[in-house]
Order: C-alpha cells, then sequence, then structure tokens
C-alpha cells in the first residue's frame, strides 16, 4: 500500500481524535510531497485554529484559497485575520465571501464586527442589519447590532434588537440587564417593571436589575416593593426636590 496513502489517514484519524499536534506533525511532513492536496491543506488549517496558532492558520488557509477559492474558505480565513487584528484584511476576506455567496448572513455579521473594531460604525450597522435581514435568528447578528447600538447610547433602537436576543434564546443576563438599562433610559417604567418582575427570581442578585426595578416602582407609587428592592440591590437613597433618587 502506498506510504503516502497511509501517511494520510494517520492525520485523518488524528485529527477525527482531535489530536491536532499530531495532525501538523505528520500533516507537515506529508505536505511536502503532497503540495496540492486541498484536503490536508484545510486539515492543517483547522488544526492550528484549534491549537490557538493563527499565524500558521492563516497561512495554510491562504495556501488553500489559491487551490480551492470558496465563501467558506475565504470567510474561515476572515475570521483568522480578525483573530489576527488584521482588520483591513479581513474586510478584504469577508466581502470577498459575501461576492461568491451574498445570502452568507455569517459573513455579514463578521464582515459588521471587523468595521465595529475600525471605529465605522455606520458601516457595521449596515452589514448587521443585512445579516438580520438574510437571517432573523441569526442570534449573534442581533447581538452585535444591540450591542453596538447600546454603546453609541442609541437606546431606542437598541431596545428591538435586545428583545430579539431575549426571545431568541435562553435569557441571559446581560442581555436582561441592558436591555433593562434602555427600557429605563427610553423612559419605559412599567415596561421595566413587567419585564423584571417576569425575570428577577431568575437573577436575585444583580444589582443593576434591582435598583431598575426599585426606581421604576417608585416613580410608580409603589414605594413599599421600590424601596425593597433598591435595598436588595445595596444602593442608597437621597431626598431632593425630585423626591427619593438612587445613588450607585
Amino acid at each position: 500500500m502506498n506510504s503516502n496513502y497511509l501517511e494520510k489517514k494517520k492525520v485523518l484519524i488524528a485529527f477525527e481524535k482531535k489530536n491536532f499536534q499530531e495532525v501538523i506533525r505528520t500533516g507537515e511532513k506529508l505536505l511536502k510531497e503532497r503540495q496540492n492536496d486541498t484536503q490536508l491543506i484545510f486539515l492543517l488549517g483547522l488544526a492550528s485554529i484549534n491549537i490557538h496558532n493563527f499565524i500558521n492558520a492563516e497561512i495554510y488557509f491562504e495556501k488553500l484559497i489559491l487551490l480551492k477559492k470558496n465563501a467558506e474558505n475565504l470567510y474561515t480565513l476572515g475570521n483568522i485575520q480578525k483573530r489576527l487584528k488584521k482588520f483591513n484584511q479581513a474586510l478584504v476576506s469577508f466581502e470577498e465571501a459575501i461576492k461568491l455567496k451574498p445570502h452568507f448572513s455569517e459573513a455579514y455579521n463578521n464582515l459588521g464586527s471587523t468595521l465595529k473594531s475600525l471605529n465605522k460604525y455606520e458601516e457595521a450597522i449596515l452589514s448587521y442589519k443585512k445579516s438580520i435581514k438574510i437571517n432573523k435568528s441569526n442570534f449573534e447578528a442581533n447581538y452585535n447590532l444591540a450591542n453596538l447600538f447600546f454603546f453609541l447610547e442609541n437606546y431606542i433602537e437598541a431596545i428591538d434588537y435586545y428583545k430579539s436576543i431575549i426571545n431568541l434564546e435562553t435569557r441571559n443576563e446581560e442581555s436582561c440587564e441592558k436591555y433593562t438599562i434602555c427600557l429605563s433610559k427610553t423612559g419605559k417604567k412599567n415596561e421595566v417593571k413587567d419585564f423584571v418582575l417576569n425575570i428577577i427570581s431568575k437573577y436575585p442578585n444583580n444589582r443593576v436589575l434591582n435598583n431598575l426595578l426599585g426606581q421604576s416602582l417608585l416613580s410608580l407609587n409603589y414605594h413599599k416593593e421600590g424601596l425593597s428592592y433598591i435595598r436588595k440591590g445595596a444602593g442608597f437613597l437621597q431626598l431632593d426636590k425630585n423626591g427619593v433618587n438612587l445613588l450607585k
């Protein structure tokens, strides 16, 4: 039996067993004889990603794209370049991936994240929105867009996307907290009350949720309940001409 075949089989078995160091050890030797083996190069690239050697991973995927240029390989290369903080190169990779696969929701999302890293916020927003338009259930794109609007203090826009996040998955604490802050910042006291009362049993020690619920209840004249939640949030109170305010 051909020795190359046996060595290739070793690489495949090592990859299946997630022995990525062995994949690289055996695969690199074999690559000297099989320089255009796209499967081998692909496995070496993935193994490098799994051991967090992104420099080598980039080399393998650049070589792979010369032999087999498709949207998925370009997308993976873009993610590697993003990890290496080569944001301008990542932009090119994601854009090329989208040209080959126009309805590539994940590529639009990661293009958006790359644009955000370059402080190109308006372009990032458009890219995230394209990702969501293609796939409304893309949790990561909804999450990234919500957080970008939150960062830009555009709380009204952020509300809808946080709402989508909360509907798409088991509610996580950070999303619930930021959604509540957005509701509070936009004066939606009743919505704060209804939402936080519904979830507070899941996060009973969250200071932000307790404090915001307490403030909303106070503003709605539920003074006893409001003070109770503020105490749970370990907040402090002061009185001024506007009534009771929370000191953080």
